[in-house]
């Protein structure tokens, strides 16, 4: 018997008694809350359905270590199975019910540790079925993945007893068993010949790229010191930098070298085999009629939105594929992994990075609008940006300073000044969302990179639109691989893949 097989049920059967038997706590429904801030044990009098979903919870967990010792003992275990599936999948749906009840921030602790702890004895079940068969193929990886990934993605991993650390030290584990797993169907198998498949992105620009001004392109600089830029920042800028460029900020990451993300291969190798879930935009914008977002396999979405070429591997061989051309390469929607926290969810791509040093400067308050300042953060933000030429993000404005590291293709920006705000025409409340941190001009519809279906009167809008913003001062620039734009706080940006694009941001205050 595998040794990392022993060792993934192992951990299993812990989880699950550490689920049996645990005292989940409450919090007031109607405050903030973080894991720290428990008071109030689950009870009836704080939250019947609550309760009742967590001794719902603890008797499945009991049933599965059933399961377990059965499979151990080689006997029958006297668990009605499909009544215990139809159970988790109960949980998992009314727990999931809470998160459209509450509004995100106010959703009590308790039901993200139940949706969590469920999604954890899904996959134990699904583990537990595999060994009893000694069949962990493609389908039980598939399954288990996606639902540690949902606990994740979210639910944000939360858990009082078991929940992110323990998710991310199960799927480490679990990467580990099935490359062993795979390695002993290839030694029984007759040797295949593999077949190469690209090695790197596309660096193509299909649609082609702005024509910049040389008095609107941003300036270049390299070999800044944390107090060089603290300078420019507080005394030159007089606290009202302008966005400037670094061209050297981000040269000793691995990801341009030994850990490169622009291989599909190896983004593939730290996503468990291109399994990992991410969530997906699915259109041009998040302004657009029809746009949606989904939760995906990340293999998914390199085939369907960035490369359709790089296919997936079946029994873990390539499969052979003709030559294709650009246009055959080129994904027919447009669907975009963006602002997505991925180095939390992923641990090991956010060792090939780092984070830069001018993310621990002091700087500057928002230039015009206090009341646009956020709380500081204590560690800078990371998002990742991955996407196909043609993705946009619509001009807005960030909260924070934030500095934005292009590592695959390349992306136009486009800035205008805080002063220039009321021009830029911010958006209002929308279906009860503030949206008065994005414009309602569309960039590429003024420049007439995009379409749309517009009548005369539409088209005289956007004529008298363009006449109005042509005396308003921008800043603009192409970025490269190996670029960092510094976009200060409260500066609008519009932002455009000109190429498949992966891209870091770093925000801070």
């Amino acid at each position: 018997m595998s040794s990392l097989r022993d060792q993934v049920l192992s951990r299993y059967r812990d989880a699950a008694n550490t689920i049996a038997t645990s005292q989940h706590t409450s919090l007031n429904p109607g405050k903030p809350h973080s894991d720290a801030d428990q008071e109030s044990s689950l009870s009836d009098s704080a939250d019947l359905k609550g309760h009742a979903m967590k001794q719902l919870l603890q008797r499945q967990a009991r049933g599965l270590t059933k399961l377990h010792e059965a499979l151990e003992q080689e006997i029958d275990a006297g668990v009605d199975e499909d009544l215990l599936q139809t159970r988790l999948d109960d949980l998992a749906s009314v727990s999931m019910s809470t998160f459209y009840a509450y509004r995100f921030d106010l959703l009590p602790q308790y039901w993200r540790w139940i949706y969590t702890d469920t999604l954890i004895l899904m996959s134990y079940y699904a583990i537990l079925r595999a060994a009893r068969g000694g069949s962990f193929d493609e389908r039980v990886m598939d399954r288990v993945v996606e639902d540690l990934d949902r606990a994740l993605i979210v639910a944000g991993g939360a858990g009082k007893f078991l929940g992110k650390q323990w998710i991310e030290g199960t799927l480490d584990l679990l990467s580990r068993f099935w490359e062993e797993v795979k390695t002993a169907i290839t030694d029984e198998q007759r040797p295949r010949k593999r077949i190469k498949r690209e090695k790197t992105f596309s660096d193509c620009e299909p649609f082609g790229r702005p024509n910049l001004s040389a008095d609107k392109t941003c300036p270049r600089y390299e070999n800044w010191s944390l107090e060089r830029f603290e300078k420019y920042m507080n005394e030159e800028s007089q606290g009202r930098p302008l966005p400037i460029v670094f061209t050297d900020l981000t040269k000793d990451w691995p990801a341009f070298s030994d850990a490169p993300w622009n291989s599909p291969d190896y983004l593939l190798s730290k996503t468990f085999g291109g399994r990992r879930l991410v969530p997906v935009e699915i259109g041009r914008s998040y302004v657009d009629e029809g746009w949606r977002q989904e939760l995906i396999h990340f293999k998914d979405f390199l085939t369907r939105y960035i490369d359709p070429s790089i296919l997936p591997h079946v029994g873990e061989e390539d499969i052979a594929q003709p030559p294709q051309s650009d246009d055959k390469r080129r994904p027919q929607t447009v669907g975009y992994l963006a602002q997505h926290t991925l180095f939390s969810q992923i641990p090991t791509l956010r060792n090939d990075i780092r984070v830069p040093d001018f993310c621990w400067a002091d700087v500057p308050p928002h230039p015009t609008t206090s009341s646009k300042n956020q709380a500081v953060v204590d560690v800078p933000q990371l998002n990742a940006w991955f996407g196909p030429a043609k993705t946009i993000t619509p001009l807005h404005t960030d909260g924070y300073h934030n500095l934005l590291c292009q590592v695959v293709g390349t992306k136009y920006v486009r800035l205008y000044s805080p002063e220039e705000t009321e021009r830029l025409r911010p958006r209002g409340l929308e279906l009860g969302v503030d949206m008065s941190n994005t414009s309602e001009l569309d960039v590429g519809v003024l420049e007439g990179w995009d379409e749309v279906d517009v009548n005369d009167d539409d088209g005289e809008d956007w004529e008298r639109t363009r006449k109005e913003l042509a005396d308003v001062p921008y800043w603009e620039y192409i970025l490269q691989p190996g670029d960092t734009l510094l976009i200060p706080i409260g500066w609008w940006h519009y932002v455009r893949s000109l190429s498949i694009s992966f891209s870091v941001s770093f925000w801070w205050n």
